[in-house]
C-alpha cells in the first residue's frame, strides 16, 4: 500500500517502511523494489494563431505599374531632351522667353584696312588643319564691341550659324538639330571656300553671340577668323537690345 507521504507497509509484519527501503526495519524482511509512478513531463503547447486572410495585392500592383509607366515616360523624355532623337513630352526641348528677331551679317570688302586686325582662330593644335565631323561642330564666342569676320577653306561644305546663348543651348541639347532653335538667327550658307570675309556686326553692342561651324560630313577645315574693335555703338544691339 502506498502512502501519501511516500511510505509503504512491510508485507510480513505490517510495519511502516520508507520508500525505496530494501529491508523492513522492524522484522528485517526483504522488501521487493518499489518503483514509483513515473510522471510524464508536460508537453509544451503552442496555440496555433488563427489563420489570417491573405492580403490582396491587387491595388499595390496597380500603383507599382503606374509608377513604372511614369518612370519609363520620364526616361524617354529625358533621352529625347538630351539627344533630340526621340519625341519630347513638352514639345520643344527648351524654350526661349524672348527669342531674337533681328540679326545682321554682311559681306566685307577685300580692302586691307577693313580686314580683321586680330586673328582669333587660324589653326587647330599644331597645324592649320581642323578636323570636322558630320555629327559635330566647332563653336567660338563673338566678343563684345568687336566686328566678327568669317573666313575659311575646307574640303567639305561648312555652314556657319550665329546663335545667342539661349539658341546655342537649344541647338546643343538637341544634338545639333537646327529645328530645335527658336526665333530668328543669321547664317552663312554651306560652302567650301569663304575666302571673302563675311562680317557679323551685332557683337558690337552685345556679348551674347556665338559662331557655330557645322560641316556636312567628315573633312578638314582651315579657318582664318578674326575680329576688329568697333566700340562705336554705346547701346545694346540685337538680342541684348530686346532683352534690356
Amino acid at each position: 500500500m502506498k502512502l501519501a507521504t511516500g511510505q509503504s507497509y512491510c508485507p510480513n509484519c505490517g510495519g511502516p517502511v520508507q520508500q525505496h527501503a530494501v529491508f523492513c526495519p522492524n522484522c528485517g524482511t526483504k522488501i521487493l523494489s518499489f518503483q514509483p509512478q513515473q510522471q510524464v513531463p508536460p508537453s509544451y503547447y503552442s496555440p496555433t494563431s488563427p489563420s489570417q486572410a491573405p492580403v490582396s495585392t491587387g491595388p499595390y500592383k496597380a500603383v507599382i505599374g503606374i509608377l513604372l509607366v511614369v518612370i519609363v515616360l520620364l526616361g524617354v523624355g529625358l533621352y529625347g531632351a538630351t539627344s533630340g532623337r526621340l519625341f519630347s513630352l513638352t514639345g520643344y526641348h527648351y524654350t526661349l522667353a524672348n527669342p531674337p528677331s533681328y540679326q545682321s551679317t554682311q559681306p566685307a570688302p577685300f580692302l586691307t584696312s577693313q580686314s580683321p586686325q586680330y586673328p582669333i582662330w587660324n589653326s587647330c593644335g599644331s597645324g592649320p588643319d581642323c578636323t570636322m565631323t558630320a555629327n559635330g561642330w566647332r563653336e567660338g564666342s563673338v566678343p563684345d564691341t568687336f566686328d566678327y569676320y568669317v573666313s575659311f577653306t575646307s574640303n567639305v561644305s561648312v555652314a556657319v550659324y550665329f546663335f545667342t546663348m539661349g539658341q546655342f543651348v537649344q541647338y546643343s541639347v538637341c544634338n545639333g538639330d537646327i529645328r530645335c532653335v527658336s526665333g530668328s538667327y543669321d547664317s552663312i550658307p554651306a560652302t567650301t571656300n569663304a575666302q571673302r570675309y563675311t562680317l557679323f556686326t551685332l557683337g558690337e553692342g552685345c556679348a551674347d553671340y556665338l559662331a557655330i561651324y557645322v560641316a556636312s560630313g567628315n573633312g578638314i577645315m582651315q579657318p582664318n577668323v578674326g575680329v576688329t574693335p568697333n566700340p562705336s555703338r554705346n547701346t545694346p544691339t540685337g538680342y541684348c537690345l530686346q532683352a534690356s
